[in-house]
């Protein structure tokens, strides 16, 4: 078996082709898994169907296949595809197999970039995602739509762009219901949730952020506030092509909605979006004293100092004393 150094303990089973390294099977046993770039040298190009599952690929016509012990200082891991969390795919990687992570039912953090072409038949089922970073390639565009179809509950992602620029966009849950028709005795579609029509923004790989941001009304008139606040925090901390209009709206729902947007950064302990939060100023001082007991009932001291230094007031404000000689 040949050895390799590495940021994680793997075992793969590989095998070589005209473009690259496949890994056929990543046993692996924690809870942050690193693909190297390289296997032997050679840019490692595909992941095989069920690579990481818990369910054992076939490899029986693989007779060419060779295992690699990619190893940070520990031992020979045995795989167990509930440990794995947070996964960073290879930065060359193009084809992602079909059922490639099937069961992986903690996997909630994907790292990737925009050179996988292709994902394979539900690359992702039963993984409870809820973030994705992606680093687009020099076209700026990158595999996201299939991501986002295969990925139905809510979703952060962040697209990191050749620029150097940032974008964080959050896309809700939907679902679709059967409603059967008596009469003619057919099946109605309806979809529920505004996270469709935010996904309907990507198109061949590319994100139409002006359309993205018309979502916003949806999410309203649904009155799902805790999402609207989500996707205001996201698009004014990391306004990359927001308009001007939108900017206003956002900032329209975070006072709107203040009690949500805090109940959200305190929930996830958001001690920096807090921060962000009150210096766009659009929380009322009664807000802001509600935030305060939310924050004492959770036990977040370091937010509850946050927020007690902002009610405090600035100097020379407060002293308002008149005296008579």
């Amino acid at each position: 078996m040949e050895r390799q150094t590495g940021e994680s303990e793997l075992l793969l089973t590989c095998r070589k082709t005209q473009e690259g390294v496949t890994i056929l099977r990543c046993a692996a046993d924690t809870a942050h898994i690193v693909l190297p770039d390289l296997v032997l040298g050679q840019p490692v190009t595909a992941l095989g169907p069920y690579a990481l599952s818990q369910r054992e690929p076939d490899l029986s016509g693989c007779a060419d296949a060779f295992q690699v012990h990619v190893t940070c200082g520990g031992t020979e891991p045995q795989h167990d595809a509930s440990a794995i969390r947070d996964l960073v795919l290879p930065a060359g990687l193009k084809t992602v197999g079909d059922y490639a992570f099937y069961n992986c039912r903690n996997l909630a953090h994907l790292t990737l970039t925009g050179s996988v072409e292709r994902l394979g038949s539900d690359s992702f089922m039963n993984c409870p995602l809820q973030s994705i970073t992606l680093t687009l390639g020099e076209d700026g565009r990158g595999c996201l739509r299939p991501l986002l179809a295969d990925c139905v509950a809510d979703l952060e992602v962040v697209l990191r762009f050749p620029s150097g620029e940032e974008a964080r966009l959050f896309f809700p849950a939907w679902h679709e219901e059967l409603e059967l028709l008596a009469a003619p005795h057919i099946f109605q579609t309806r979809i529920q949730g505004g996270g469709y029509a935010c996904r309907q923004c990507v198109q061949n790989g590319v994100v139409d952020f002006g359309a993205y941001d018309g979502c916003l009304d949806r999410l309203l008139a649904e009155h799902d506030f805790p999402s609207a606040c989500r996707m205001a925090l996201d698009r004014l901390r990391f306004p990359l092509r927001l308009s001007a209009g939108a900017a206003s709206a956002y900032r329209a729902v975070l006072s709107d909605h203040g009690a949500e947007t805090v109940a959200l950064l305190l929930d996830r302990r958001d001690t920096e979006g807090l921060s962000f939060l009150l210096s766009h100023k659009v929380l009322s001082p009664a807000q802001r004293a509600a935030a305060c007991d939310a924050a004492r009932q959770r036990g977040n001291t370091e937010a509850l100092a946050l927020l007690l230094e902002d009610l405090r007031p600035a100097p020379g404000q407060g002293l308002d004393k008149s005296f008579d000689l």
